[in-house]
C-alpha cells in the first residue's frame, strides 16, 4: 500500500472509516436506539393499561350497584326456574306440569325428573311427562306450558291416537290421544 498514491490511500482510508462507521451504527447504536424505542411503546401502553384501571376502579361502587340491582331484576323476571337447587327446581318444575295438565282437562299418567344437564353457564332441568287428554285440551297444556313463566321448552314430542279406528259416533268428538314429550327449564346462574 506504500506504493498507492496519496489520493487512494486516503480514499481507502475513508472507506474504512465509514465501514466502521456503518459496522458501529448497525451493531451497537441501531439496536441500543430500537431498545430505546420498545421501551417507550411499552411504557405509552403500561401507562394506558393503568388509565383505565384507575377508571374501572373509579367507576367500580357503581358498576356493582347496577349489576346487584340486575341481578335483582333478573331473579324476580320468573323466567329461570324456581328453587334455589337442582332438586328443588326440579319438583316445582314437576309440580307446575301436574297442576297445568290437571287444570286444562288432561290426565297425568307419569312424570319423571330426569339428570341435570350443562348448557354453557346455566343448568337445565327436564322432566319427562306421560298424560292422556284430548287435542283441544292438550293444546292449551303445550300452550300453557311454554307461553307461561318460568320459560320452558317443550322436546321430544310424541303423540298417538288412543284408539286406531274410530266409528262414525266418535267422529264429532275430539279424538283422546297419548302424548309424551320433554320439558326443560332453566335455573338461574350463580353471579360471583
Amino acid at each position: 500500500m506504500t506504493n498507492l498514491p496519496k489520493w487512494a490511500s486516503r480514499t481507502a482510508a475513508l472507506s474504512i472509516l465509514f465501514v466502521l462507521l456503518g459496522a458501529l451504527y448497525l451493531f451497537v447504536v441501531g439496536p441500543l436506539v430500537e431498545a430505546y424505542r420498545t421501551t417507550d411503546e411499552a411504557i405509552e401502553q403500561t401507562g394506558d393499561q393503568l388509565a383505565r384501571y384507575e377508571n374501572i376502579s373509579k367507576n367500580y361502587p357503581s358498576l356493582k350497584a347496577q349489576l346487584e340491582k340486575l341481578t335483582r331484576r333478573q331473579a324476580a323476571s320468573g323466567v329461570y326456574l324456581a328453587g334455589d337447587t337442582d332438586a328443588l327446581a326440579a319438583a316445582a318444575l314437576q309440580e307446575d306440569v301436574s297442576a297445568t295438565i290437571e287444570r286444562n282437562g288432561g290426565k297425568l299418567r307419569s312424570i319423571q325428573i330426569l339428570p341435570v344437564t350443562n348448557d354453557g353457564e346455566f343448568k337445565r332441568v327436564s322432566v319427562r311427562v306421560q298424560l292422556t287428554a284430548t287435542l283441544g285440551a292438550f293444546t292449551q297444556i303445550l300452550y300453557t306450558l311454554e307461553a307461561g313463566k318460568p320459560v320452558t321448552f317443550v322436546d321430544n314430542l310424541d303423540v298417538k291416537n288412543r284408539r286406531a279406528r274410530r266409528t262414525a259416533k266418535d267422529q264429532d268428538q275430539d279424538p283422546e290421544l297419548v302424548i309424551r314429550f320433554d320439558l326443560f327449564g332453566y335455573l338461574r346462574p350463580e353471579v360471583s
